[in-house]
C-alpha cells in the first residue's frame, strides 16, 4: 500500500481544508503516524450509551477586502454505537452543488472495544491500522466534531466573556447554547481597533454532541457547523470494522 497516498491525501485535505493558513504556518512538522493521530482524535472522546448517526457539513467563508469571498465546504457522515465506537465517512474537496469539483472519501474509524482505530481508503481498497496511544486518547477537545478554526491563545492583555443563550431545539434535537467571545486589544497585533472573536456553540445532552457551531473571526472569517438528518439508535458492528477485501498495512516505526 502506498502510505503516503492515504496520510498526505486524507489527512493534509482535512487539515489544509478547515484550519486558517496562519495556524498551520505555525505548526512544526511531525511524523506521518502523528498527522493520522491527530484527525483520528477528532472522534476519540469514548461516550458509551448514546449511539446516533448524522450528516454533517462545514463551511469557512473569507471575505476579501474587494469584496470578493472565498468558500469552502466539507460533509461527512458520522456513526456512534453503544460501546463508542465511531466511523466518520469523510468527503475531500469542495463540495458544492453549483460548483461540483472531484472528491474523494476517507473513513476514519475509531474502536475503544479493541483498542484499534483505522484510516480506510475505499477506492483503494486499502486499510492503515493504527494503536489508540496515550497521546490518542488525550486530544479529546474536538468532542466528535470536525475541528473548526482554533481560537488564538489567551494572556493577560485579552479578555474572554461568556454567555449562556439558553435551550432550543435544532434537528429535532433539544440542545444548550453558549456563546464566547475573546477580545485581541487595540495594538497587541498592530490592529487599530479590537478585535472580536465570537463563537456559538449549541450542543446536544441526549448524545453529547456540538450540533451546531459558528465561529466569526474577523482576520479569517467566518466558520459553521452543522449536523443534519440524526437518527438515534444502535449502529451495526460491521460500521466499525475493516472491510473484506481490504489490504491492512500497519504504519512504519
Amino acid at each position: 500500500m502506498q502510505y503516503d497516498r492515504i496520510i498526505y491525501t486524507a489527512l493534509f485535505s482535512l487539515t489544509f481544508s478547515l484550519l486558517p493558513a496562519a495556524n498551520m504556518a505555525q505548526q512544526p512538522e511531525r511524523h506521518e503516524q502523528d498527522r493520522a493521530v491527530e484527525v483520528l482524535s477528532i472522534d476519540s472522546k469514548l461516550i458509551k450509551g448514546k449511539p446516533y448517526v448524522a450528516d454533517s457539513t462545514t463551511e469557512t467563508v473569507q471575505t476579501l477586502p474587494d469584496g470578493n469571498r472565498i468558500v469552502r465546504h466539507s460533509v461527512s457522515r458520522f456513526y456512534r454505537d453503544s460501546l463508542g465506537r465511531t466511523r466518520r465517512e469523510q468527503t475531500f474537496g469542495n463540495i458544492d452543488p453549483a460548483n461540483p469539483a472531484p472528491h474523494e472519501v476517507k473513513v476514519f474509524i475509531d474502536d475503544p472495544v479493541s483498542n484499534m482505530a483505522y484510516v480506510l481508503d475505499p477506492g483503494q481498497k486499502e486499510a492503515l491500522q493504527l494503536p489508540r496511544s496515550r497521546k490518542f486518547l488525550d486530544e479529546r477537545e474536538a468532542e466528535s466534531n470536525p475541528p473548526l478554526r482554533k481560537l488564538p491563545p489567551l494572556d493577560e492583555a485579552r479578555s474572554i466573556t461568556r454567555q449562556d443563550l439558553g435551550s432550543k431545539t435544532i434537528e429535532g434535537i433539544v440542545c444548550n447554547g453558549r456563546q464566547q467571545t475573546i477580545t485581541i486589544p487595540a495594538g497587541q497585533l498592530g490592529n487599530e481597533r479590537p478585535i472580536a472573536i465570537v463563537t456559538e456553540t449549541w450542543v446536544a445532552p441526549g448524545i453529547d454532541t456540538i450540533v451546531q457551531s459558528s465561529t466569526n473571526d474577523p482576520r479569517f472569517g467566518e466558520t459553521r457547523y452543522q449536523l443534519h438528518n440524526i437518527q438515534l439508535g444502535e449502529q451495526a458492528i460491521s460500521l466499525f470494522q475493516v472491510p473484506s477485501g481490504y489490504r491492512l498495512e500497519q504504519p512504519r516505526q
